[in-house]
């Protein structure tokens, strides 16, 4: 039994800031939490996928992610539906930038492909990007309004501005012609674009394949493959890449589902590092970077067949010392984060004492954090 609880450690930070600051003002408590900040939902049941969620954060109150199985924003805790062509649709935004372009994809009824879009709060509608259905799209948005697309099992990511395809990349030859893209890790400010890369391994006879984490440069050089733990025996996996060019992602032993947190820096010259995990969990990913301030999220974890020991939380690493915990909304009952912000906020989804997902965002995360007792 952990002697620290979510509640109790966030609860003691804030009891800190009044300690080392003075007596803190009402306001500033209930804006800094403690404990996350629950966002509203759609109307309706829980649904499965796309999971009930923040996916990324933009400027000031803003949010954007899924409810209901429906692409969202949020503006502070109110919810808003995206009005994509077909409302029976399943569909979720994943990424926003500071200037308030969201990108993300619906899937009409009845069909197995999806339409990646942009969308501006108050438009009628959503801008369809043109190069037509697929599937297992994922998108991401920089400041300068550059939308990356890639979709699962493709062989190129498209570069939009203004609507318009930019740059198409591809896969580094060395991975030879079975390459494909698996998911698009995002792009940062100057337009670099991560992305992980999985390829079969013939002598297996497809049976086992392998990811590698590709960087294709915003300069428009080539494609480079990062260096991974262990001479490229594992599996790497890239979730995030910050405006000075820090990747973040995971290691990933596969058959043991070992996730380790990992790290990548310019100029990429070594297999990178891992910050560690939580003392009360055996595996951990970071799944999201701020844009500029180096704060990593992730999530805790346990192995599937190890849930009876605990359950997944939410992670911050602020860019040096250890992972820290982030505080849930219920003891004993899973978080995770996967987007952070400049001004100090993290988000993801947490689920409550009834067991019900809900989208989350941790004001004042950094504060919040702490180091659980794993006794």
């Amino acid at each position: 039994m952990r002697k620290m609880t979510a509640t109790m450690g966030a609860a003691a930070v804030l009891a800190g800031l009044v300690t080392a600051a003075g007596p803190a003002s009402a306001s500033a408590a209930a804006a800094c939490g403690p404990g996350p900040t629950v966002l509203r939902a759609l109307p309706g049941a829980e649904v499965a996928w796309p999971k009930e969620g923040v996916r990324d954060l933009g400027r000031g109150a803003l949010a954007v992610g899924s409810s209901r199985g429906k692409a969202v924003y949020w503006t502070g805790t109110t919810v808003h539906r995206v009005p994509v062509p077909d409302s029976r649709a399943e569909s979720e935004l994943l990424g926003v930038n500071a200037s308030g372009l969201m990108t993300g994809w619906y899937r009409p009824f009845g069909t197995t492909t999806q339409v990646g879009f942009t969308y501006r709060a108050g438009d009628a509608s959503v801008t369809a990007l043109p190069d037509g259905p697929r599937w297992g799209v994922e998108l991401d948005v920089n400041d300068s309004n550059r939308v990356v697309a890639g979709g699962y099992g493709g062989t190129t990511i498209r570069v939009y501005a203004d609507g318009v395809v930019e740059r198409t990349l591809t896969i580094p030859e060395e991975l030879g012609p079975d390459a494909y893209v698996y998911t698009v890790g995002g792009v940062n400010a100057r337009g670099d674009v991560v992305a992980t890369v999985q390829k079969v391994e013939p002598d297996t006879g497809g049976r086992v394949e392998f990811s590698y984490p590709v960087l294709w440069p915003g300069d428009g050089g080539p494609a480079r493959i990062l260096p991974q733990a262990a001479g490229g025996g594992n599996t790497s996996w890239v979730a995030g890449i910050a405006a000075d060019g820090t990747i973040v992602g995971s290691d990933w032993y596969g058959p043991g589902h070992e996730w380790t947190p990992w790290v990548w820096t310019a100029p990429y010259g070594t297999p990178g590092l891992s910050p560690g995990r939580l003392s009360t969990h055996p595996y951990a990913s970071l799944d999201g970077v701020s844009p500029t301030t180096g704060v990593a999220v992730g999530t805790a974890r346990f192995h599937p067949e190890e849930a009876v020991n605990g359950a997944d939380q939410a992670v911050l690493w602020p860019g040096s010392g250890p992972v820290l915990a982030l505080p849930g909304l219920a003891e004993g009952k899973a978080s995770e984060a996967v987007a952070a912000s400049d001004d100090d906020r993290a988000a993801g989804s947490a689920v409550n004492a009834s067991g019900q997902t809900r989208a989350v965002v941790w004001k004042c995360a950094t504060r919040q954090t702490y180091l659980p007792d794993p006794s």
